[in-house]
């Protein structure tokens, strides 16, 4: 990250972009479907369904993304040397911040949590960019994460108050694994 902005260094190149893009909805819609296979075990079918809206609309820009990566070379880029500021993805939601009685109104939150940082990240890259093209195509990817944003805060909007009841379990399980 640079010292001074806080922002990660600059992607300079379409093909480095796309290589970080490509990991991010990677990492976004296998997480989603992990999350709903989870909450469909936990009998939360709600829950599930906003997973797996999400995790579909992560695996459909991940096929236009694998479209447009077909046609350029991308660089090998290790798991630690991604420019965000976590080791994982910043759409990829926090496992830690997962459990079995999730809410409706906590899965919207989460999820627009991370699709909020996912927009930033892509917003930081057009910001930091010398290269004109990687900032427009970072600006779009931008929006794309916007219209699920959209999506979210009017899910968001529309819970109510069962949707934020969380049931006490005297039976709790040890472990989700």
């Amino acid at each position: 990250m640079s010292a001074e902005t806080g922002d990660p260094m600059p992607i300079r190149s379409i093909p480095e972009l796309l290589a970080h893009a490509l990991a991010m909805e990677t990492e976004a819609a296998e997480r989603y479907g992990e999350l709903a296979v989870q909450m469909e075990t936990h009998h939360k079918a709600d829950v599930a369904a906003i997973f797996r809206r999400l995790e579909n609309a992560e695996k459909k820009h991940l096929g236009e993304l694998t479209e447009m990566c077909g046609k350029v070379e991308l660089p090998h880029i290790a798991p630690w040397d991604f420019k965000w500021s976590t080791s994982e993805s910043p759409e990829a939601i926090d496992i830690g911040k997962v459990h079995y009685q999730l809410s409706v109104r906590e899965a919207v939150q989460l999820s627009l949590e991370h699709e909020r940082k996912a927009s930033e990240f892509y917003a930081s890259v057009a910001r930091t960019t010398d290269d004109a093209e990687v900032g427009r195509l970072a600006r779009e990817f931008a929006d794309e994460e916007q219209e699920h944003i959209g999506w979210l805060e009017t899910w968001l909007a529309e819970c109510g108050v069962e949707d934020s009841t969380v049931v006490e379990d005297p039976d709790p399980p040890l472990s989700q694994e």
